[in-house]
């Protein structure tokens, strides 16, 4: 049994590929909670083929309807989510991170739409894990947990696998090493 962290709240999960080859495969995941009933996250690096405006019925245009939405996990479509850093707005959601928001709100993500100041992620779906499930992941070495979450990672617009070299390079020490310094980072 491995050494696990009695909650991933507020941090990265970064998916160490050469053990999990599914939907999760050079994921970074951004936790939202994590308590003895489950656990609960957003993938920040699943870009999908869909826009804001495909995604969100009667959405105003806005300078950001083309962006495109990202998949935050394989469940449940229906659920769609705005990771944002506009302290400022009206309802700003859940601060998941300090400067980092998770909302669920049509107004608020319009707000944020609207603005061309503030940085975002409009995801669809989400990455769940029933009481325990985490952990026996933890167990079985499938994921790599980082403190650091920062703008930088959350809102980078890069390809899927460059956001999770990236998260694993600011984990620094081995990980660093292995990023840096092989063709395959999943050796770790």
């Amino acid at each position: 049994m491995t050494n696990h962290p009695d909650s991933t709240r507020g941090k990265l999960l970064i998916s160490n590929s050469s053990v999990i080859q599914d939907f999760f495969h050079k994921s970074v995941v951004l936790m939202v909670d994590h308590d003895d009933d489950g656990a609960f996250g957003l993938v920040l690096n699943k870009p999908t083929d869909q826009t804001m405006e495909s995604l969100i019925k009667n959405l105003p245009d806005t300078i950001h309807s083309n962006k495109p939405v990202y998949a935050g996990g394989p469940v449940d479509n229906l659920f769609v989510s705005i990771l944002h850093n506009g302290k400022q707005t009206a309802d700003p959601g859940v601060e998941v991170v300090p400067g980092i928001y998770m909302a669920r709100s049509f107004d608020t993500m319009l707000e944020v739409l609207s603005s061309d100041q503030i940085k975002f992620r409009v995801l669809q779906g989400y990455a769940g894990w029933s009481s325990g499930q985490l952990e026996s992941e933890f167990d079985r070495l499938s994921w790599v947990v980082s403190d650091l979450v920062d703008d930088s990672i959350v809102f980078k617009e890069d390809d899927s696998e460059s956001i999770w070299r990236e998260a694993l390079r600011s984990k620094g020490g081995i990980y660093k090493y292995f990023v840096d310094h092989t063709k395959d980072p999943s050796l770790n």
